[in-house]
C-alpha cells in the first residue's frame, strides 16, 4: 500500500512539474458582409416626374381650320402651345443628360464597391494568415517548453557530472602536488 501511495505522489509530482500550455491572446475575428452593387434604376424610378403637358385637343374641320374640343375621343389631332413644346425638348434633353450621368455614376460607385469587397477579402485572408501564424507559434512554443522540461533532468545530470569531473580533477591535482 505504501508503494502505491508513493507511486501516486511521484506521478503527481511529475505531472505538476510539467510546463503549462502556452496560449497567447487571440483577437476576435472581424467579419463583413459583401456590399451589394449599386443600381441606379431604383433611384431613377423614384425621381419626381415633370408636370404633365397641357395638350390641346382639336378636330379638323377643313384643310386650314381646326376646332378645339374638350373630349379626347372627338379629337383628330393633339396640339401643343409653343411653351409646352419647349418643355418637351427641355425634358428630353434633361432626361438624356441625367441618364448618362446616372449610368456613369453607377459605374463609379460599383468600382468603389468592388474595391471595398476586395479589401474585405484581403482582411479575411490576413485574419486567416494571422490565425495560422498564431497556431504555428503556439505549437513551437509548446514544443520548446516540453523539450526543456523533458531534458531538465538530463541537463541537471550532465551539469552534476561536469562539476564532479571538475572537482575530481582539482582534487587529484591537489593530491599530486
Amino acid at each position: 500500500m505504501k508503494k502505491i501511495i508513493s507511486l501516486i505522489i511521484v506521478a503527481l509530482f511529475i505531472v505538476s512539474c510539467a510546463p503549462a500550455e502556452f496560449k497567447p491572446y487571440k483577437p476576435d475575428p472581424i467579419s463583413f458582409n459583401k456590399t451589394e452593387p449599386y443600381s441606379i434604376e431604383e433611384y431613377l424610378n423614384s425621381l419626381p416626374k415633370p408636370e404633365p403637358l397641357q395638350r390641346i385637343y382639336v378636330k379638323k374641320v377643313d384643310d386650314t381650320t381646326y376646332q378645339t374640343v374638350q373630349n379626347r375621343e372627338e379629337a383628330t389631332h393633339i396640339m401643343l402651345a409653343p411653351k409646352e413644346y419647349a418643355k418637351v425638348g427641355a425634358v428630353v434633353k434633361l432626361a438624356a443628360t441625367y441618364k448618362e450621368l446616372a449610368l456613369d455614376q453607377e459605374k463609379l460607385i460599383n468600382t468603389y464597391i468592388y474595391q471595398i469587397n476586395a479589401l474585405k477579402e484581403l482582411l479575411a485572408m490576413e485574419q486567416k494568415k494571422t490565425e495560422m501564424y498564431r497556431e504555428l507559434w503556439i505549437g513551437s512554443e509548446n514544443a520548446y517548453r516540453y523539450e526543456r522540461w523533458e531534458h531538465k533532468v538530463d541537463n541537471t545530470v550532465h551539469k552534476a557530472g561536469l562539476y564532479g569531473v571538475t572537482l575530481g580533477s582539482i582534487l587529484i591535482f591537489l593530491l599530486l602536488l
